[in-house]
């Protein structure tokens, strides 16, 4: 009965959001002066003299002059590393029990971003805000009382005193909201098993026992779970197990690659839907099936700025050079590519995530992930980023009717030896040559500068590996968790294994 009442009350809710939003700009001006305000009597608040930003002609830009703009290593050191230390009020009022361990997509450090109270409130509200755009989806209504499948880190964190450790997927939920319990799974016990492995295992055996209307993840870690379900069900789609499923729901990964393998695992037509769920928060979500993009949620916790994306701001390694000058949202342009700081109630002060965003549209705050900042191939000024090679995949996909739903690239550059050197993950026979052409041809269509380079330069190489081996690959770099993703473009150590793997099985 309670869990009726829940649901009713959900939809109820659901049935009452308003669909007009406030306007993004003067949202956003109100989000950076309530942060400000809550943490004026912080060590940092007091170190960049917070109380004076607030009394400014121009709160935005007395904070854009007076606070740097920094990396992980600039926010970490000397300021989380205090709060990790357990010392109270440093960046954000009270302390911090837990922290969110980054996936380590581009190196290979761990990274640890504090969860505050606020910042599971702000998850909540995103989270329940993505609930609530569904009907813009044309589900139907038995989603609202199927259940969800998370496919995320563990909820049994690493302890260390008063601290615990985990992926942010884990601590989520672990402290999911009352409104949601109700609708999930794999449920607690399962949860909170540490091997990713194992839990999958656990998750297969029990899939029969649930109605599933959503899944919601990582999609390379979702694929493998659901291939699992098959072999152990001996089916051939799960729809034969889960007739409702009607929605994925992609926790910080481009779902468009995948989308091939997931239709022929599933057996019947679904929708897709992007998040923007980093470790740092919740950023962003896809409002309808349709839509090119995914919206910032501007009055959620999260002030956010956007630097060109170019070498006067990065250098060659993406790394973000001193005093740039970073823009509002109300001076940002559609196509430019940027790289996003954000200023949240986690504690981060004008801190690079490491993701680089284009704006579809400025007016409603809409834009896509185009790439990161170290996952961006510019050997001689191609300038390609991972959108442009996800499109070149898509379109191989589409062209040869096949699947493939992992890809890496390794940019070398050795004297005259200038190229791509891309790896194609799959299930399904390729013809590496045919790729070749199709890739290249997709590639230069939608980039410029990169088609210009291939008529001189830059080369281009294909090489197909079985599916499995990214997954080797990963659980060689220790990265078997649920939450990490398959770089798209391979350096230093994770090159090294890459290449050590593809020897020892040629």
């Amino acid at each position: 009965m309670l869990l009726d009442r829940v649901i009713e009350l959900g939809l109820e809710a659901v049935d009452k959001f308003p669909r007009r939003r406030r306007a993004p700009w003067p949202a956003q001006e109100r989000t950076l002066k309530k942060l400000l305000k809550k943490a004026r009597k912080t060590v940092f608040g007091k170190a960049y003299g917070f109380q004076s930003l607030l009394d400014a002609e121009d709160t935005v830009m007395a904070f854009q002059q007076r606070v740097p703009a920094v990396d992980y290593n600039g926010m970490f050191n000397p300021w989380w590393e205090r709060v990790y230390e357990g010392e109270e009020d440093i960046t954000w009022p009270g302390g911090t029990e837990y922290f969110a361990m980054s996936s380590g997509t581009s190196d290979a450090n761990t990274k640890y971003i504090p969860v505050t109270e606020a910042t599971m409130k702000s998850l909540s509200r995103g989270a329940f805000r993505m609930f609530s755009s569904f009907p813009e989806y044309g589900l139907s209504e038995d989603v609202y009382t199927a259940s969800w499948l998370a496919i995320g880190g563990t909820t049994q964190l690493t302890k260390q005193g008063r601290r615990r450790f985990g992926y942010l997927s884990g601590i989520n939920a672990r402290e999911q909201p009352l409104w949601a319990r109700g609708f999930y799974k794999p449920g607690r016990r399962i949860a909170r098993i540490e091997a990713f492995d194992d839990r999958v295992e656990e998750i297969a055996r029990n899939a029969h026992k649930w109605n599933i209307g959503v899944i919601v993840g990582i999609p390379h870690w979702v694929q493998i779970t659901l291939e699992r379900i098959l072999e152990i069900h001996k089916i051939e789609h799960i729809s034969e197990i889960w007739p409702e499923l009607e929605l994925f729901v992609s926790g910080g990964a481009d779902y468009k690659a995948y989308v091939k393998s997931f239709d022929r695992l599933i057996g019947h037509p679904i929708k897709y839907m992007n998040t923007y769920l980093a470790s740092e928060g919740m950023f962003a979500f896809q409002r309808n099936a349709e839509a090119l993009g995914m919206q910032l949620l501007l009055d959620n916790g999260v002030f956010y700025e956007f630097v060109p994306f170019n070498e006067e701001n990065f250098d060659d390694e993406g790394n973000l050079r001193k005093g740039v000058k970073a823009l509002a949202l109300n001076e940002v342009e559609v196509a430019k590519e940027y790289a996003m700081l954000t200023t949240s109630c986690s504690g981060a002060w004008r801190y690079l995530v490491g993701d680089t965003v284009r704006f579809i549209d400025v007016e409603n705050a809409i834009i896509r992930i185009s790439g990161r900042t170290k996952h961006y191939i510019n050997l001689v000024t191609e300038h390609l980023t991972v959108d442009n090679m996800n499109a070149g995949v898509v379109a191989v996909e589409e062209a040869l009717n096949v699947r493939i739903p992992e890809f890496t690239i390794i940019p070398v550059k050795e004297d005259q030896y200038v190229a791509h050197e891309w790896y194609l993950g799959s299930k399904d026979e390729l013809d590496a040559e045919a790729i070749l052409l199709i890739l290249d041809a997709a590639l230069g269509a939608v980039n410029d500068d990169y088609k210009s380079e291939r008529k001189t330069l830059l080369q281009i190489k294909v090489t197909t590996v079985p599916l499995s081996y990214f997954y080797e690959w990963q659980r060689l770099s220790g990265q078997v968790n649920g939450q990490s993703k398959i770089p798209r473009v391979l350096k230093g150590g994770a090159k090294d294994r890459w290449l050590e793997l593809l020897g020892t099985r040629n």
